[in-house]
């Protein structure tokens, strides 16, 4: 399997790619209050060495291997909240509601057939590594919301 997508301060989301985001959006899961802006900048190093602490991890505010996988939070249709938000931002052109419907069902699926996963709808560690990795992507025209 690839290595985790290693994120730190100072690094900040491209029209590409938004791990920032996803990091930023999981650590609001947990609990922080960490403002989803796509820039890991001094409020995002300290929830995220805030949130190793609490979970025994070094806390050197490195988003990497051993963060990742205590940071994701398994999600799938009829899940809704600030880990699906993270989930539907892999997507342009579609509604970020943070609501897990049927869309965003259909996304993840094409999603893991087109990365060779396991294709089960529901994301997991496979999943949320693979699209901590990736790029943004362009939805098929028939899934698309503008």
């Amino acid at each position: 399997m690839a290595a985790w997508l290693v994120l730190k301060e100072g690094d900040q989301d491209s029209e590409e790619s938004n791990g920032v985001y996803k990091v930023q959006r999981l650590l609001r899961h947990h609990g922080s209050d960490v403002p989803p802006d796509h820039i890991f900048g001094p409020l995002t190093a300290a929830a995220v060495q805030e949130f190793q602490d609490a979970n025994g991890l070094n806390a050197d505010a490195v988003v990497g291997s051993e963060t990742w996988p205590r940071l994701i939070v398994q999600v799938q249709q009829g899940d809704s909240g600030e880990a699906v938000f993270a989930v539907q931002s892999q997507w342009r052109f579609i509604s970020h509601d943070g609501i897990f419907g049927p869309t965003t069902d259909a996304l993840v699926r094409d999603f893991q057939h087109t990365s060779g996963l396991d294709v089960d709808g529901i994301v997991g560690p496979q999943t949320w590594q693979r699209m901590g990795k990736g790029p943004i992507i362009d939805p098929p025209e028939h899934l698309r919301d503008v």
